[in-house]
């Protein structure tokens, strides 16, 4: 796991300066490579052959292929093998060499053959050809700007930003989608100028041009196989144990739920020295308790680590490091959290894609609620509608939001409508239309994502499967993932996001999905049943609580001021909001707001974040 930058001509400061900036990202070892056409910097956060065997940029025996590589290439053995028979010899153990090689043998269909997380660039001399690729599924973010002939590329946006010709122009349309999803979505970024590699996406430059491919898609979301659960055994216990492939100590995100809990099930079958971590607020979310629990049953080395109100002030280096706005509430303790485990270990093992893979989302498992309340004749939804309304004022946080969100599903005619308000956006449309200014509007689609999703595979189902993979995954919870992590030199790993996990379940029927059925049975005899048990709960920050601290809400106020000035939403909009903190989902809305202005002070109005307090 490391962080790779690059453009397509020489300027040896300006990639010194761009691999400066991502120097969290591999404190291990650094690399540059200049030429006429091109410039390549690497830094090494060093998990496989310790040795400097691995030192990046990398280059073939001729010479003539250079690569700069981030990530883990989980079958690299086997691939190396089939490169070795073919009479190529090898001079590290690495997983980088086995790209770089077999771009050499397969060229742009190495990419078929290598199953992992990666975001890598090849320099290709003999064509003048800079190759730059991303997993399938998105793990590694990459980005690009491309402007005139010039091509700059890098793990992060500030090393981007570092070339003085890139403008920082916000993005309208991003900006809008990030008022309802909290992230940038699709391929674009708060930057006008600058976007992300797609998810099994990969760029060809040459002769001052680019060209972008896809190589791989989602299976079809539809019933194939008739599951056993004899292979999802099998199949969850390949994905975690070639995640184990490492020369450093590794450990586990252990929060206590049913996703982290089944990797230490699991990883115990192939390790009896297994480190875990779990993160509490001591309120009401803190899942310590069951953390424990599991740490116990498998005997693992378990350290706790307990978060008090002072992990707010942490917010602007969260913010720096994600390097556009990014409001999921679980980013702050996921950064604290990966803090503390990279003191022990440089890799950790984590639950994402357990929901996506195995249905784990209410939004997925209330579709059928919402089909039958769409059918509902209209007096009874309006009487229904009053009732939930009437009955939340009378009652307290979470159930006082869950009667309102019942009467705003009630309330909604259109089934995908209806479906949507599940996801509990910040800003829905209509929302987005009384905020955002006339010219804004004007220039934007006010739809996000899931619409098109959902009306374009007209099933609430797959519409659901297709937002869940194609931009909720690698925009928020996969980037999270990463950034968080890699700000302190840690490498995280995602069993349940194996390509032959997502084909395997995509293969099945939405019966064994609903509340994970299947999932359930297979693995109800290695689990504690409180674990079993318990109700899923996310990781995730405890909002109302903060929007209850004057102290928090005055911080808030003040950051949130800015945003009137700068042309995008009304200011009597912003000012409802700010008055109305404990209104229905106005402590989302806070959220978002407030991590939007603070990425506009650091990265648009220039303020060193270190000097940011709050």
């Amino acid at each position: 796991m490391c962080g790779i930058v690059g453009f397509n001509w020489e300027d040896k400061e300006l990639i010194k300066r761009m691999h400066l900036k991502i120097k969290h990202r591999g404190p291990d070892d650094s690399g540059i490579f200049c030429d006429k056409n091109i410039s390549l910097g690497h830094r090494r956060l060093s998990i496989i052959d310790l040795s400097k065997n691995g030192h990046q940029p990398m280059f073939n025996r001729n010479g003539d292929l250079c690569i700069t590589f981030n990530g883990e290439i989980y079958n690299y053995k086997k691939v190396r093998k089939e490169l070795i028979d073919k009479g190529y010899s090898f001079r590290s153990e690495t997983d980088t060499e086995v790209i770089l090689l077999g771009y050499e043998e397969y060229g742009e269909k190495i990419l078929e053959k290598i199953d992992g997380m990666f975001a890598f660039a090849i320099w290709d001399s003999k064509n003048s050809k800079i190759f730059l690729a991303r997993d399938r599924l998105g793990k590694k973010p990459i980005y690009y700007y491309f402007d005139k002939g010039k091509f700059v590329f890098a793990s992060e946006i500030k090393a981007i930003l570092e070339h003085e010709e890139v403008e920082k122009e916000i993005d309208e349309q991003c900006f809008s989608d990030y008022l309802t999803l909290r992230f940038s979505s699709g391929n674009r970024t708060m930057f006008k100028s600058i976007r992300k590699v797609m998810p099994a996406n990969y760029i060809i430059c040459q002769n001052n041009k680019i060209q972008i491919k896809k190589y791989w898609k989602l299976p079809e979301f539809e019933e194939r196989y008739n599951p056993s659960i004899e292979k999802i055994d099998e199949l969850i216990s390949e994905s975690v144990e070639k995640r184990l492939m490492a020369d450093v100590p590794i450990g586990v995100f252990l929060s206590g739920g049913l996703d982290s809990s089944t990797i230490v099930a699991y990883m115990s079958k192939f390790s009896d020295k297994i480190n875990t971590f779990s993160v509490g607020f001591g309120d009401s979310t803190d899942e310590r308790k069951y953390a424990k629990l599991v740490a116990e049953k498998f005997s693992t080395n378990h350290k706790e680590i307990f978060l008090n109100s002072d992990f707010i002030k942490e917010l602007p280096k969260v913010v720096w490091h994600f390097d556009e706005p990014l409001a999921d509430p679980a980013s702050t303790p996921t950064y604290l959290l990966s803090k503390e485990v990279s003191k022990k270990v440089k890799v950790a093992l984590s639950g994402e894609g357990g929901d996506e893979v195995f249905g784990g989302y209410d939004s997925f498992n209330n579709i059928e609620i919402i089909k039958k309340l769409n059918k509902l004749p209209v007096s009874v939804s309006k009487i229904s509608e009053f009732f939930a309304k009437s009955s939340s004022t009378f009652l307290k946080y979470p159930r006082k939001q869950i009667m309102l969100l019942l009467s705003d599903i009630l309330k909604e005619k259109d089934l995908y409508k209806k479906y949507q308000k599940l996801f509990y956006f910040p800003f829905d449309e209509k929302d987005k239309k009384e905020l955002l200014n006339d010219d804004v509007l004007n220039k934007i689609k006010n739809q996000v994502y899931l619409d098109y999703a959902l009306r374009d595979s007209k099933s609430l189902e797959k519409g659901s499967m297709l937002y869940y993979f194609n931009d909720w995954l690698p925009n928020d919870l996969l980037m999270k993932a990463d950034k968080m992590s890699m700000a302190h030199g840690l490498e995280v790993r995602n069993p349940f996001l194996d390509v032959k996990l997502i084909d395997y379940f995509s293969g099945i029927g939405n019966k064994y999905k609903i509340k994970r059925k299947i999932f359930r049975e297979t693995i109800k005899n290695s689990l504690p049943k409180e674990i079993l048990k318990r109700k899923k709960q996310g990781f995730t920050l405890p909002l109302t609580n903060l929007v209850k601290d004057k102290d928090f809400l005055d911080l808030i106020r003040n950051n949130i001021e800015g945003i009137k000035k700068i042309g995008l939403v009304r200011a009597d909009k912003i000012d409802n909001i700010l008055k109305n903190p404990y209104e229905f989902k106005n402590e989302h809305r806070l959220w978002v707001l407030l991590n939007f202005c603070l990425w506009k002070r650091i990265y648009i109005d220039g303020e060193d974040y270190k000097k940011i307090k709050i």
